[in-house]
């Protein structure tokens, strides 16, 4: 545990795989591989003691999208202070996303949609971009011309992702070309010492699910994903002032996120608007999210393999229905509508292109798709065609 005099290694269970990670000193530290290795939780666990080990750090934790930090990189530095009972040395603003340890040291948390707070935000020696395959090159340059100055840390940026993409300009610009300042380690799930035996289970699945996929969120290598589904999409900016209708899916999980997607429909297009993503939620938990984030009378299609969990949620006055989940007839229903994904649902957009049909390892594709980062375009699946048949109207819950 650590002590909150001072902070080292030695307080906490530090993944191995990671110390020469955490020894390496130059500018740019690149920490990319497979799902599950820990990449994430070590830079988390690695803030919490340089915070407390000195007070001259200054971190800014950076995703693509403001939003998504909060129930990601923010809501893991907070479990990792609760965790080691460190409430007494930070003082977290939650409405901020910022922190500040007793001994002096800051953590500020931006997106880099959120210009006017990231212009605003000086003297920072330490940044860390999570996701790090969401942000484009120039966003990181950007944000490398920001750490500049006088510092008694050396100055470093650490890279976090998954090597989705051979064509990433990560891969250009750290991978094919020498750069002298720049640690690079790759770690798998295989290196993580603490990993949830059930998702283990679920990463060496992919191997006879799809190797591709296998190969790149399995064994951390760069891929290239074919045999995508959907290609019917783009990303927009700006959504409109209104919509004909707004329908909700909803994909439940625990071990694998609760997925939901807002949707709205408008002149025979389709919007997708709001998401939320999030590992173990009870149903009460969910439910209390849910207040938040749907209207209570606009339609919910949720997955029918769970009656219990619509039924209560039935009872709390939504309008909750079970989804058709036939997956190919639903596919192909969303595949002749036009999509236009809100830039701010980069679950959703990093799921879509990444979904594919699967594929052995002899190039044989099934028409079926990978079971795997896929909760989002289930989501979506069940809103869009169980609500195009009224299938949910008719079924029905009892509610009282």
């Amino acid at each position: 545990m650590l002590n909150g005099e001072k902070a080292s290694e030695e307080d906490v269970e530090l993944n191995p795989a990671f110390k020469a990670a955490s020894e390496n000193k130059k500018r740019y530290r690149i920490l990319y591989g497979g799902a599950g290795s820990g990449k994430s939780y070590f830079v988390a666990q690695e803030i919490i003691i340089n915070m407390m080990s000195c007070g001259d750090y200054d971190y800014l934790v950076v995703r693509k999208v403001s939003r998504t930090l909060r129930h990601s990189v923010f809501k893991l530095l907070q479990t990792i202070i609760s965790d080691h009972n460190l409430g007494d040395y930070f003082t977290v603003n939650k409405t901020e996303m910022s922190m500040i340890c007793a001994t002096g040291s800051t953590l500020t948390s931006s997106g880099l949609d959120d210009v006017e707070k990231l212009k605003s935000i000086a003297n920072i020696n330490s940044i860390w971009i999570e996701e790090a395959s969401e942000v484009d090159e120039s966003d990181f340059h950007q944000l490398d011309l920001r750490l500049r100055g006088n510092s008694k840390i050396r100055k470093q940026i650490t890279l976090t992702f998954n090597p989705v993409s051979s064509q990433s300009w990560l891969k250009k610009y750290f991978f094919d070309q020498l750069i002298e300042n720049a640690f690079i380690l790759k770690t798998t799930y295989k290196d993580n010492e603490f990993i949830d035996p059930e998702y283990k289970k679920v990463i060496e699945s992919l191997k006879d699910k799809d190797y591709t996929y296998y190969q790149i969120y399995g064994l951390g290598d760069w891929g290239t994903i074919g045999n995508l589904i959907y290609n019917n999409y783009e990303v927009i900016f700006e959504l409109p002032d209104s919509f004909d209708e707004v329908i909700n899916g909803l994909d439940f999980g625990f071990v694998n996120p609760s997925a939901l997607t807002t949707i709205g429909l408008k002149d025979e297009s389709v919007y997708i608007m709001k998401e939320f993503y999030k590992t173990k939620l009870t149903n009460s938990d969910l439910i209390g999210e849910l207040k938040t984030r749907v209207n209570y009378t606009d339609d919910l299609y949720a997955d029918s393999a769970e009656p219990a969990r619509i039924e209560e949620i039935g009872r709390e006055g939504f309008n909750i229905y079970p989804a058709d989940k036939s997956v190919k007839d639903g596919i192909d229903f969303v595949k002749r509508h036009r999509l236009y994904i809100y830039y701010e649902c980069v679950e959703f957009i990093s799921e879509i292109g990444t979904y594919k049909y699967k594929e052995d390892r002899n190039g044989v594709v099934a028409e079926e798709p990978v079971k795997f980062k896929d909760h989002l375009m289930d989501s979506m699946r069940y809103a869009l065609y169980t609500h195009s048949k009224n299938v949910g109207r008719y079924a029905g819950v009892k509610r009282s």
